[in-house]
């Protein structure tokens, strides 16, 4: 039996049980005298992969036919598919939700209940070893599935109560998401930038009425021994057309598919590619020739606006409610998030930790945020290498600057390595692109977080033009106002959209969103182009880089544009006093009266669910950049 994927809740939540949604391998175990078999659904024998797990179930007494979800879970006890990818390891489990067949009788024309009753009675309730039942929620569906999402899981099955076993896909089974994953067929691959033995990115497709469709290209989420190890497996393949379509990508090759991939995500496109995907592992379960889209239902609710308020929050080490040391009030004021707070995939220890010492913000008020504004944040970050700035003891001692991840990887992160252009080296980079992400930034008190302008799948294209407006010491934000209005006047007279945003402190960033194919080279020329032309025409204005020629003149900094720069991210918080935010903004607000200071922790949450996701626009909208002569 299948689930039907839908956007949202349905209507009567009291006629559906909810379970978690494992990321793993679906099978039917069938047990009897002691031994057993597993099967995936394309009829594949697991066993020989998973001995574990099948000395497990042969201790189950039988006969009996079992449905459920082979996983590998992390340090955490949270499912990771990525770790499927692993030899037998201690940490595979087989979750049991459903029971066909129990001693001779056939459970499929049963009602849900009266089978999970019996499944109970067959296993236990045992939540640990390597059979284990699968977990129902306890609350209402929603709270569940902001605590899936928190917790790094992929989101709820929603089961019709009294609903019998069906041999398809059914609309009594609901797939919720909390994070788009599906798998995919492996039609191409691209070279790597630095080396023609390693594999840049993956060409995937999907079949639709029998035809291959091209859905994007996926270059993040490898080691690179798989790299290395695809390049070798997809060179022996049989070469094909460009699949009917497809754009024509360059540097491509185009491969028979016959193996499938396993892939995370955003959101698709309006032209039907994926957003920001990121490589999770590969599904022997499943045969290319059966992938197919994922949709929604027809006449299913879609999800809740972005600019809908929503709250969240975190848990500290021990699962309990972190309250910092604080009275009532100032605790209410400084966080975002309700009393009740899902579990994490990361811990976060020492809650009560002074980050902010003269607001009494604490790290638990930095998880709080991080979770309050997850959506926007995530959408701006997800696949951009990342520079990071720790605080570990507060804004008031020294801070340390992180690039290059090392020892503290962890199996769920995702992590892109990024050649450099002055070294044969790479960096190896942090990508925050799921909820456990900025619980992780919290847990290692990363205040203030530095992105690319490109992302993983195509380091070398850049997704917008920024100017970035920096005042002269001395000076206020009314300087980078004065610059912001300027390039706003020169944009639109060129037919170009833009978006501003503050830095935090008193710059601003003017963005232009960039269709794709433009390199960091052309974006560099451009913006200084631009930054010249406008720099000659005022005198308040420079380009000049030396700090001591400037000579109290605002600083267009239209280097920021170069392969490697980084600006801080929307939404990241910055290190000082009253715990300020980069705010994206709507262009009426860049006056005289902008107070880059109002926009902070405590009232982004708030100011995000009565404007909406302002910087968006500057990721979706790209745009051709005019001739300049």
């Amino acid at each position: 039996m299948k689930a039907t994927l839908v956007g949202s809740i349905p209507p009567g939540e009291s006629e559906w049980l909810h379970e978690l949604k494992y990321d793993g391998f679906r099978a039917l175990a069938a047990v009897s005298g002691g031994s057993c078999m597993v099967w995936s659904l394309n009829g594949l024998d697991l066993g020989p992969r998973f001995p574990g797990v099948v000395a497990a179930l042969a201790k189950v007494e039988g006969p009996a036919v079992l449905d459920g979800e082979i996983v590998a879970i992390d340090e955490e006890g949270v499912p990771r598919f990525q770790l499927l990818q692993r030899s037998e390891a201690a940490d595979t489990i087989f979750y049991v939700f459903d029971l066909l067949w129990d001693r001779g009788e056939d459970l499929r024309g049963a009602p849900l209940e009266e089978r999970r009753k019996r499944l109970e009675k067959l296993i236990g309730r045992r939540k640990s070893g390597k059979v284990r039942l699968a977990e129902q929620g306890i609350g209402n569906a929603r709270r569940e599935l902001e605590r899936a999402a928190a917790a790094g899981y992929e989101g709820l099955i929603l089961k019709r109560k009294g609903s019998t076993y069906e041999n398809r896909r059914s609309k009594s089974w609901l797939k919720l998401k909390a994070i788009n994953a599906q798998e995919l067929a492996i039609v191409g691959y691209t070279p790597a930038t630095n080396s023609d033995r390693e594999i840049g990115a993956l060409l995937l497709g999907y079949y639709e009425d029998g035809a291959l469709k091209f859905a994007g290209k996926v270059g993040t989420g490898f080691s690179v021994k798989q790299r290395a190890d695809l390049m070798r497996e997809l060179r022996s393949h049989p070469q094909i057309p460009q699949p009917k379509g497809a754009p024509r990508v360059r540097d491509a090759s185009w491969v028979e598919p016959s193996l499938v991939a396993q892939v995370r995500f955003t959101e698709w496109t309006s032209d039907g590619k994926l957003r920001h995907p990121a490589f999770l592992g590969f599904r022997p379960d499943k045969s290319p020739a059966e992938v197919v889209r994922e949709r929604q239902k027809a006449g299913a609710t879609k999800k809740a606006p972005s600019n809908e308020k929503k709250k969240s929050a975190t848990v500290d080490g021990r699962g309990a409610t972190a309250t910092a040391k604080k009275t009532p009030a100032a605790r209410k004021k400084t966080s975002p998030a309700p009393k009740d707070r899902p579990a994490p995939l990361v811990k976060l220890s020492s809650p009560d930790r002074l980050l902010y010492p003269r607001d009494g913000i604490t790290k638990q008020d930095v998880a709080d945020y991080y979770q309050a504004v997850r959506e926007p944040m995530i959408r701006a970050l997800a696949g951009r290498p990342l520079a990071l700035e720790h605080w570990n003891d507060g804004i008031d001692k020294p801070s340390w600057f992180h690039q290059n991840i090392g020892k503290e990887a962890a199996p769920w992160m995702t992590l892109v390595e990024t050649p450099t252009r002055t070294s044969k080296r790479s960096v190896r980079h942090f990508v925050a692109d799921s909820p456990a992400a900025l619980q992780w930034l919290a847990q290692f008190s990363v205040l203030t977080t530095h992105m690319w302008s490109s992302r993983a799948e195509n380091l070398e294209s850049p997704d917008w033009l920024i100017f970035d407006l920096d005042p002269a010491k001395g000076k206020g934000i009314e300087q980078a106002i004065e610059a912001a209005l300027v390039f706003r006047k020169l944009l639109d007279h060129l037919g170009l959209p833009s978006v501003p945003k503050t830095s935090g402190k008193r710059g601003i960033h003017v963005l232009v969103p960039l269709m794709p194919g433009y390199s960091h080279e052309e974006a560099v020329e451009f913006a200084c182009h631009l930054s010249e032309g406008v720099a000659t025409q005022v005198p308040d204005f420079t380009v000049e880089r030396t700090i001591s020629r400037r000579k109290g003149r605002l600083y267009l900094d239209c280097l920021q544009n170069g392969y490697g720069k980084t600006i801080v991210a929307p939404y990241s918080l910055r290190a000082s006093d009253g715990a300020p935010v980069s705010a994206p903004l709507d262009w009426s607000e860049v006056t005289r009266k902008l107070d880059p200071s109002k926009f902070n922790l405590r009232t982004m949450p708030d100011r995000l669910a009565k404007k909406g996701d302002l910087f968006r626009p500057a990721i979706e909208r790209g745009v051709q950049l005019p001739r300049l002569r």
